[in-house]
């Protein structure tokens, strides 16, 4: 008997632990590669950056040795360049809830909105930007728009203050969803994520980027938890009827 709790007393702490940390996420190698072209017309500015002409649209990126792999940015205040390298925690936008949003780079919430309802409305522009592929087109009823209106809009709304410099395109972008998604609650924003099937990379260090892909091979971090929760259900399951014996033994 005190074998058998003995192990599911570590599974409940490893299930704990991975609540408590990096809960459903996997570890990544990316790279950055190269760019497609586009950038941004005018000088962006935040509050604590710029102003600068930058890179918009989809970048391309090694991530765990597969090549050519599609990202895209939603952070302005960070820089990387072309054969950095850096390690990053991966999640699918399904697998995000309450317990787990806060390990994003925005996961706390930015300019009054929650992190969940952030990160649907980013969802959607990312969404947008791998379906027009760096090309041009129709966007949440607003026509002529391109990855780089796009990534302002991203980058306006994932920023403390906003940013300055924005075309009137990506105005009307952040305008469109932030409307889409504002009496959203953290859950009904969460249910939003839950439908699509994105990944979000996060730096495991605070320099590079935080990057959104379509496909990333599969980490072994999410698998381990999996595994971890079904053996710890397994340990619940063999452990309730032993408990209930030894309450009927003393009665």
């Amino acid at each position: 008997m005190k074998s058998r709790i003995g192990v599911y007393t570590v599974l409940s702490a490893a299930s704990v632990m991975l609540l408590g940390g990096r809960f459903g996420y996997s570890q990544y190698s990316v790279e950055l590669t190269g760019v497609n072209g586009q950038y941004s017309a005018g000088d962006l500015s935040s509050s604590t950056n710029g102003p600068e002409q930058v890179y918009t649209g989809i970048y391309y990126a090694t991530v765990d040795g597969v090549s050519n792999t599609g990202i895209v940015c939603d952070d302005f205040n960070h820089n990387v360049t072309i054969g950095e390298n850096w390690n990053a925690d991966g999640i699918n936008t399904s697998s995000l809830s309450s317990l787990n949003i806060t390990g994003l780079e925005f996961g706390n919430g930015v300019n009054g909105q929650s992190g969940a309802v952030v990160y649907a409305e980013v969802a959607s522009l990312v969404s947008s930007m791998f379906t027009l592929n760096n090309g041009m087109g129709t966007v949440d009823g607003e026509s002529n728009i391109t990855g780089t209106d796009i990534s302002e809009a991203i980058w306006y709304i994932t920023t403390k203050g906003g940013i300055t410099g924005i075309s009137a395109n990506a105005a009307a972008l952040v305008w469109d969803v932030e409307t889409d998604f504002s009496s959203d609650t953290s859950a009904q924003a969460l249910s939003y994520l839950d439908n699509l099937n994105l990944w979000i990379l996060t730096p495991t260090d605070d320099g590079p980027q935080e990057m959104w892909a379509e496909t990333v091979p599969e980490g072994g971090a999410a698998l381990l938890y999996l595994m971890l929760s079904g053996l710890t259900c397994f340990g619940a399951m063999f452990l309730r009827p032993r408990l209930q014996a030894l309450r009927h033994e003393t009665l």
